[in-house]
């Protein structure tokens, strides 16, 4: 549009020039500028309304500080005589935000139909995203001239935290650690009369309580029923919030680095857990059992939806408050400030600033 009024004034000076000292060519060259003026008029109006855009982000979860792909799609209801250029607005914003980051992204759209086009923008910090197309700008032929629309368009995204190595070393207290549970061991049979893990042929030693004697009769050889093996946990990982609503967003996603990959050396250890943060709403500690990748992601997603806020809530002795009765042997509790206590002594700080994933890998986590 800026363009359009500086050619309507020039047009407007040339024939003011022009009538002033009687020029024919300046007449004529301020005839061919107003023709041209108004053919590109034309032309961009023609365009700005034929052209629909929208965006979309196909992955709905991904890693914070990895490259993230908006899909733009642009649609030609009737034809633009040829392919167009397209410069769109976009705003990024982590939620909950107020202002985010603006940006202007170009692109072609078709001369008619529907194309899309793939654009990589990073965040450096997980949460939740919101992408949002502000405004559309379309170009003439010559690219100089151009009109402006506002459009609302979103989409949203979820970073999780970067996942760093941290060492870890299980005594057998905790790889053998029973407690009580629903879920079972898929390798190794135990002593919980209420499941069968397995029915086998008798092997001396096993106890007469556990032949099956129906199945014995019918098979000519003793079979013994194998009970389950309850997985218990043995480990609470527990995330703080003193604090939270007053640390910047880079501490925050180095608070949830070092939850995410404690928790996930438990599950590559195969060390079942229990993660549990303080919830404001509810006044109650959220508890989610960690088996598995599965898991581990579904407990991270939880925690960035439910949108924490910084709380004087002691978390570990609300914790035991309201579990006192369930037999844990360690307790891991990670404060926004950074600093790591394990079972109530603090084990490590990382507020120093610094490589988080040289330092984790640099420690060694006995459990």
């Amino acid at each position: 549009m800026i363009h359009l009024i500086m050619a309507v004034l020039l047009t407007v000076f040339l024939l003011y020039v022009a009538a002033l000292y009687e020029s024919t060519a300046l007449a004529i060259l301020a005839f061919l500028l107003a023709g041209l003026v108004a053919a590109a008029f034309l032309l961009v109006l023609w365009r700005l309304t034929a052209l629909d855009v929208d965006l979309a982000i196909p992955m709905t979860l991904a890693e914070s500080g990895r490259p993230v792909g908006v899909r733009f799609t642009m649609r030609a209801k009737r034809r633009l005589l040829g392919k167009t250029r397209v410069r769109v607005k976009v705003e990024g914003r982590q939620l909950p935000g107020k202002r985010g980051r603006r940006k202007w992204i170009e692109l072609t759209a078709p001369s008619f139909g529907e194309v899309s086009e793939r654009k990589e923008v990073t965040m450096d910090c997980a949460g939740g995203y919101e992408y949002r197309l502000r405004r559309v700008r379309v170009y003439d032929w010559t690219g100089w001239f151009y009109l402006t629309k506002r459009v609302n368009r979103s989409a949203t995204t979820q970073l999780l935290p970067q996942v760093h190595e941290l060492p870890l070393q299980l005594s057998g207290a905790v790889k053998n650690f029973l407690g009580e549970s629903e879920i079972y061991d898929d390798l190794r049979g135990g002593t919980d009369n209420s499941e069968v893990f397995q029915i086998r042929e008798y092997v001396p030693g096993d106890r007469l309580q556990n032949i099956h004697w129906k199945l014995s009769a019918k098979s000519d050889d003793l079979m013994v029923r194998e009970h389950s093996l309850p997985k218990g946990c043995g480990i609470v990982l527990l995330l703080g919030s003193k604090g939270i609503e007053k640390s910047r967003p880079a501490q925050r996603d180095r608070f949830l680095q070092i939850a995410a990959s404690v928790s996930f050396a438990l599950v590559d250890a195969g060390c079942p857990h229990i993660v549990s943060w303080y919830d404001d709403v509810t006044g109650d500690p959220v508890r989610m059992r960690v088996d598995d990748e599965e898991s581990f992601y579904e407990w991270q997603l939880r925690y960035l939806l439910a949108q924490v806020k910084g709380s004087d809530v002691d978390t570990e002795e609300r914790y035991l408050k309201k579990y006192r009765s369930e037999a844990c042997l360690h307790r891991l509790r990670i404060e926004p400030d950074l600093s790591v206590y394990l079972d109530g002594k603090q084990w490590h700080s990382f507020a120093k600033k610094g490589n988080l994933g040289e330092a984790l890998g640099a420690l060694q986590l006995y459990l």
